[in-house]
């Protein structure tokens, strides 16, 4: 296995991801159940937050159109074109923009529908989702009725029947509100790039001496070795998403976008997880919530579709991956891949030494 750190897709996938910057402390202090999340994040990373948020308030509006203003958001506009138009091997950002101009409008809409199939599926191979998607998009009757039935927010699947209808216009406006985006951008960003690339050089380096046992040391076995099946793995570093780690092992260019403090964020982890009241504390906490308790019993049944367990549920994937996120830092349930496709187990041993210190606890042994 080999890893591979590429800085300026790095850079480009932050500037992509960017003006989210702009709702993420809304998304932070709005979330009523984001605990496992919020012990993580310094207050020097909220002050970098704030600093972005003001730079992209001005742009508030015509952000909105594009990136959707909530906590789960998987159907952004840029991420819906670029899973299926990738951000590797491109000398700038400008290069990438000037490039989603000379899609066509089948291009886009074919794009979005392929994007969804894989976050709402995912099992085909990357040639069978894109003649799905390109029999669904050719089709506008079919492509209406596809996102009617989605799982998502309303506000949300208006915004794609909108972006569907006319794509051209739409891919125009995205890259106008880039391009206007891009120098505060550079300026923003440039303080942070050479710490961004010695890091990524620093972080491949140790994972190719130490492999796939390496991603599982320096993560404290919260990310199962054996979810990376790839002999060469892309590794991206994101400053805009410190506290934020993305898997993205479906599409041309499979990756990791590894937040720069998460080695931090991990070692945090384990220092809290260590202490064994608070982590009872945390997967009780976890335990106690309804859906995901739900969730568990889905996975412990052999369910790992995140699709699946949210048609069972009857809530969007979003809502889904978002329990699944919280189960995962409070290390219930663990990342591992079978028959080439990641998915997710319990881990029953520590639930058990959870339920032995739990009876220790209250001296009803």
């Amino acid at each position: 296995m080999k890893f591979k750190f590429y800085p300026q897709t790095s850079k480009l996938y932050d500037f992509l991801k960017w003006p989210r910057l702009l709702f993420f402390k809304e998304d932070y202090e709005g979330s009523e159940d984001n605990s496992n999340y919020k012990y993580l994040v310094t207050s020097d990373y909220l002050g970098f937050v704030t600093k972005g948020a003001q730079k992209l308030k001005p742009y508030e509006k015509e952000i909105e159109i594009f990136y959707i203003k909530q906590f789960l958001n998987e159907y952004d506009f840029i991420d819906l074109i670029s899973k299926a138009n990738s951000i590797f091997h491109y000398k700038d950002e400008k290069e990438y923009l000037d490039m989603l101009l000379t899609l066509n409008e089948q291009d886009i809409n074919t794009s979005i529908v392929y994007s969804i199939i894989m976050e709402e599926d995912g099992h085909d191979s990357r040639s069978e989702m894109m003649n799905k998607a390109k029999k669904i998009s050719s089709d506008k009757d079919e492509l209406i009725l596809f996102i009617k039935e989605l799982p998502i927010e309303a506000a949300a699947k208006w915004n794609l029947f909108l972006i569907v209808q006319e794509p051209l216009k739409y891919m125009k406006k995205y890259v106008i509100l880039m391009t206007q985006l891009l120098p505060i951008f550079e300026e923003f960003y440039s303080p942070y790039e050479l710490e961004i690339k010695n890091y990524g050089q620093q972080l491949v380096e140790f994972l190719n001496i130490n492999g796939d046992q390496g991603l599982e040391e320096i993560t404290y076995s919260i990310v199962d070795r054996k979810t990376i099946g790839e002999e060469e793995i892309n590794i991206l570093i994101s400053v805009m998403f410190s506290y934020a780690m993305t898997v993205m092992t479906v599409g041309e260019n499979k990756y990791i976008a590894w937040g720069l403090k998460m080695e931090e964020a991990f070692k945090k982890m384990k220092e809290i997880n260590e202490n064994k009241t608070n982590e009872r504390v945390q997967i009780f906490k976890n335990l106690g919530d309804k859906t995901r308790y739900e969730v568990l019993k889905l996975i412990a049944s052999g369910e790992t579709s995140t699709k699946e367990i949210a048609k069972a549920l009857d809530v969007s994937s979003a809502t889904i991956s978002y329990h699944i996120s919280n189960l995962l830092t409070s290390k219930i349930i663990k990342i591992n891949q079978s028959k080439g496709k990641n998915g997710y187990r319990i881990d029953y041993e520590l639930l058990e030494e959870i339920i032995e210190g739990f009876k220790k606890d209250l001296k009803f042994l």
